[in-house]
């Protein structure tokens, strides 16, 4: 395949020029500075001996456009996975100043989100701010303007004390501490912690997912706790995808570790 040195969006459109303008003609001409007229010096370097290579093989102008603009749909392939993903960071300021910030991008996702959330964290932070965090998708729910949430994580908090009863210590630490409010997540942890497993085992994914079933869906995936800590202080790092069907394939993962009980609805 051809590989040209420069991409993006600007060259995508000098590509499907110059393969227009190759389509208007009927031969194949001695020199190229017609067709390539009014593209600057680096275009032309590039484009020329193309044309020249495709001539010395006896490409006709039609064949030399078909194939412009096949290279042209490949760049804005290229553009469109490159710009579905960006690299999300935490840290104390002014580290991460010219990167996308945790904080800042998981509030971005709950509030852009129009029909469901999905959440999974080791840690849930209690600090005041993500408390009213909660309480704002908690709200968002009872006024439907959310249609689902989904909320997977480890009761780290009571760890070491659930008792006999797993289960019920679980549910109750999580109404009376993590979501007091009347509309309820659909909550999830794993089920090896109500049997008491020998090792050591725990809900330890961290992802933000908006959206999921739909067009607009976007999703984050990060070291990153839900906490103040992790989004704010911590070294974290994460890929933020808006690419809706990437989005979607991770929901589906979590829903299928539901389906197969690997996670109990507390």
């Amino acid at each position: 395949m051809l590989h040209f040195r420069r991409g993006g969006r600007v060259f995508q459109r000098t590509l499907r020029a110059v393969a227009a303008s190759l389509r208007q003609l009927s031969y194949v001409p001695t020199s190229w500075q017609g067709v390539l007229a009014g593209l600057n010096a680096d275009g032309r370097g590039q484009l020329e001996p193309f044309l020249v290579a495709m001539t010395r093989e006896g490409g006709h102008p039609r064949l030399m456009a078909l194939v412009l603009d096949q290279l042209a749909d490949q760049q804005e392939s290229l553009q469109r996975e490159r710009d579905a993903w960006s690299f999300v960071w935490s840290g104390p300021e002014p580290l991460h100043a010219k990167t996308a910030d945790t904080f800042a991008t998981v509030d971005q996702l709950i509030r852009r989100a129009r029909s469901s959330l999905l959440i999974a964290t080791y840690n849930i932070g209690l600090s005041c701010e993500f408390r009213g965090l909660l309480e704002s998708i908690a709200l968002r729910l009872e006024s439907e303007d959310l249609q689902r949430v989904d909320l997977f994580f480890h009761p780290v908090q009571i760890a070491e004390g659930f008792g006999s009863d797993p289960l019920a210590a679980i549910r109750r630490w999580f109404h009376a501490e993590v979501w007091p409010w009347p509309a309820k997540p659909r909550a999830y942890v794993d089920r090896r912690l109500l049997s008491g497993p020998a090792e050591r085992c725990c809900q330890h994914a961290k992802v933000v997912i908006a959206d999921a079933e739909t067009d607009r869906a976007s999703a984050l995936v990060t070291s990153a706790n839900f906490s103040e800590a992790a989004q704010r202080h911590n070294f974290e790092a994460g890929w933020l995808v808006s690419q809706p069907w990437r989005a979607k394939q991770i929901s589906d993962h979590f829903q299928r570790l539901v389906a197969d009980r690997l996670f109990v609805e507390i």
